[in-house]
């Protein structure tokens, strides 16, 4: 360290120890001393105070004696030409001698004061004290900051902690620059008790008299006084009572409304109750938010619906393909209201995998029949209170989906979808379908209340239609209210039908061409399905279409365009999927239908013998019930091994069974007619056609027992090129709902008995 610096003289700022100042510099002389010290000092210059502010220095006794060395921690020069720079303060030193530059530049030499040594249990004893005087004088002073009182908790010197408080607390320059002054950090510590007390008694005084002045003028006369000068005010400058004007258009609104006269006083009084509340009130807004909703809503104002049914069927076959069951309960639902205004309608649950067109049905019929259309999603939602509304004593209160779809529609009869119900949360905050209950049965929600509206509002004119992926997920009590509508997976000829009657016009109208310029052949539309998508729904092969749709367009459409199946791989890429009897014929390997949340799928399943010991491993996500289901046919071979023609030798070796595409979790009882076709298949050694598919479950004395989702899985096993499928004999009654075409297409072999498939396949 240096022992001859420049000096900065401040003359209203006192720089401790350990305290770091920001300064905005204008003049020249201060902006050339930081130069100088940058450049040729490090950054080091002493602060120091004048003896009188208003005297320019000139000599050393012109100063204090004691000084700041100091280090310049920053620079910035701003744009108005001024420097700001940060200070921080190191130690306290005693300036010797002074001399004044050229540049009217003060260099001085210094020396370090040393502090003296003292006993540590007298140090801890002013630590404790001045630091338990500083807490409560920012407990008293509300303009100083606690922050302080984090600072010096943990600092045990006590040189430091009379520093850190100097610098901190609002003492005067001349009382700072007193605390500065004394070296001695025992003297400096009473000092500061000293000055601490008296600001103490001085602060303690002061609000005892705020205290009494307060409690002498009465809130009473306050408030009168107030309202009054409110009042005056607003005649001056012509306002008028603005309160009470909207009050009276609120009450002219309760009193068109043709409800119960018990809801007409409680709203009534709820209008009294905002007008006696002050602006100032913190339930101000509440009250004026509540009463603005509940006199929005609709409650008596309908909308006219369409009642000629031929104008319905005509508008929905024209805008949606398919659900005719749906279609029809909703033709029923309106013929009998023609006849009867009361009559109950239906809550109808579409039940199937992504892209049948569930929601825009419940769209495009809310158009054919002139409803208003209001969607609410309860996919993952675990607070009932978004359901029914929240009670208007909590902060940010506001109403259930329900009514605020309701609000804003602005009728009491739109058709309301309930999407993704299957996937409801039932959690610590609630159970949303036990509110759905009360929303959806017809004998409830008559006089359905909203925490927040608090007033039983008529929901029985409202059609509600509920969507789900997966059926079993649908919680029981809710399921057993719902009229439930399965909405299968398409085939290739719905695929066709949709991709040309309903997308190829839909992106003709978004892109803004001609659609019927773009012609993409049912060979085509079949190629795309097969090779590019593997989707019970349309989501996919809409966006395949589109991207071909969008390179046309880009490329340039002047004349008609016709889409060929050697293009394909041009717009879409290499093939994406192969079909089922692309693959090499293998032992142990078959094919089993399955039905997911997705819709219709098959995967393979593969087994393999090799020596080792006798056990079982099943891979590829195989759930709980599919591996009872290996074991069970398992069983039923080596029960029936005679039979079968099997050698049970062979069983004694490790069995491995594998299903396909192991990212996917399989499970349901369904696949033990094709996991032991696939066990038999290996032992035998004899391939099983690749066009072949199995679904049924098998006993352990060889009864295959009915499935579920045939449809679905029919409709898929058509779609990927299954020619042969064998189902239960007990699902014959469901082949009824199979689209003909389909069934004139497959070879369907009824089975009751593994006995059957084993004659058909290997004997």
């Amino acid at each position: 360290m240096q022992n001859r610096l420049l000096i900065l003289i401040l003359q209203t700022i006192t720089l401790f120890p350990n305290q770091e100042i920001k300064l905005e510099l204008s003049n020249d002389l201060s902006k050339k001393i930081i130069k100088m010290s940058l450049s040729n000092y490090n950054g080091d210059l002493i602060v120091v105070a004048p003896k009188d502010e208003n005297k320019n220095v000139t000599s050393i006794k012109d100063i204090q004696n004691i000084g700041a060395f100091s280090k310049v921690k920053n620079v910035i020069d701003l744009p108005n030409g001024n420097v700001r720079i940060t200070l921080r303060g190191i130690k306290r030193v005693k300036i010797s001698e002074l001399s004044v530059g050229n540049e009217e530049l003060i260099e001085v030499s210094f020396n370090p004061i040393e502090n003296p040594v003292y006993n540590l249990d007298e140090e801890l004893a002013y630590s404790r004290k001045l630091k338990e005087l500083v807490s409560k004088y920012v407990g008293l002073n509300s303009s100083i900051s606690n922050s302080i009182l984090g600072i010096i908790k943990n600092i045990t010197n006590l040189s430091k902690i009379t520093d850190m408080i100097s610098a901190s607390l609002e003492f005067n320059f001349k009382q700072k620059f007193k605390l500065f002054k004394e070296t001695d950090y025992y003297k400096r510590s009473r000092m500061l008790i000293t000055m601490l007390n008296n600001e103490i008694m001085s602060l303690e005084l002061e609000n005892k008299i705020e205290d009494e002045v307060r409690l002498k003028f009465n809130k009473n006369e306050k408030e009168i006084i107030i309202r009054e000068k409110i009042k005056v005010l607003s005649e001056e400058i012509g306002l008028g009572n603005d309160k009470h004007v909207e009050c009276g258009k609120f009450l002219e609104v309760i009193e068109s409304f043709k409800i119960d006269e018990k809801i007409k006083e409680s709203m009534r009084s709820e209008v009294k109750r905002f007008e006696m509340t002050l602006d100032s009130s913190p339930e101000y807004g509440s009250l004026r938010a509540h009463l603005e909703f509940i006199t929005s809503l609709p409650w008596n104002k309908s909308s006219k619906e369409e009642s000629d049914i031929k104008k319905i069927d005509d508008k929905i076959n024209e805008l949606h393909y398919g659900l005719s069951q749906a279609k029809e309960s909703i033709e029923e639902y309106i013929a009998l209201r023609k006849k009867k205004k009361n009559v109950p309608s239906p809550v109808l649950c579409l039940i199937g995998p992504p892209g049948t067109g569930k929601t825009t049905f419940a769209r495009e019929l809310a158009g054919s029949v002139r409803r208003e259309f209001v969607k609410v999603s309860v996919g993952g939602l675990n607070d009932a209170s978004e359901l029914i509304g929240h009670r208007r004593t909590y902060i940010a209160a506001g109403a259930g989906k329900i009514m605020e779809g309701i609000r804003k529609c602005g009728v009491n009869n739109p058709i309301i979808l309930i999407d993704e119900v299957d996937k409801i949360v039932k959690d610590y905050k609630g159970d949303p379908s036990g509110v759905l209950l009360d929303i959806l049965d017809q004998t409830q929600n008559k006089e359905f209340v909203d925490n927040y509206v608090q007033e039983p509002f008529d929901l029985s004119n409202v059609l509600f239609i509920l969507t789900a992926n997966d059926e079993s997920k649908i919680p029981k009590a809710l399921y057993d209210r719902l009229e439930i509508i399965e909405v299968a997976g398409y085939t290739v000829f719905d695929k066709i039908e949709i991709a040309k009657n309903y997308t190829l016009p839909r992106l003709g109208r978004n892109y803004g061409f001609d659609h019927t310029k773009i012609k993409i052949s049912d060979n085509v539309i079949s190629k795309i399905v097969e090779d590019y998508t593997r989707e019970s729904g349309m989501r996919d092969l809409e966006r395949k279409i589109s991207s071909i749709v969008r390179k046309t367009l880009i490329a340039g459409l002047e004349d008609s365009v016709t889409v060929k199946e050697a293009d394909l791989v041009k717009f879409l890429g290499p093939v994406k999927y192969r079909q089922f009897f692309d693959y090499p014929l293998e032992v142990g390997v078959v094919n089993v239908p399955a039905c997911t949340n997705m819709g219709g799928c098959i995967f393979k399943v593969e087994v393999s013998l090799y020596t080792g010991l006798e056990r079982v491993i099943s891979t590829g996500s195989l759930g709980k019930i599919m591996q009872e289901s290996t074991l069970v046919a398992l069983s039923y071979i080596k029960a029936n091994a005679k039979e079968l023609k099997v050698d049970l030798k062979k069983l004694a070796a490790t069995l491995h069974i594998h299903a396909l595409d192991g990212s996917t979790p399989k499970e349901g009882p369904s696949a033990g007619m094709g996991i032991t076709v696939a066990i038999l298949s290996e032992l035998l050694g004899k391939k099983v056609p690749s066009y072949y598919a199995f679904t049924g479950e098998i006993s352990l004395k060889g009864r295959i027992s009915k499935v579920g989702g045939l449809k679905d899985k029919i409709i898929c096993a058509y779609n990927l090129g299954i020619k042969t499928i064998f189902i239960p004999k007990d699902n014959e009654e469901d082949l009824k709902v199979i689209p003909k075409k389909i069934l004139k297409s497959l070879d369907i072999v009824l089975i009751e008995t593994f006995t059957e498939v084993y004659n058909a396949i290997f004997k």
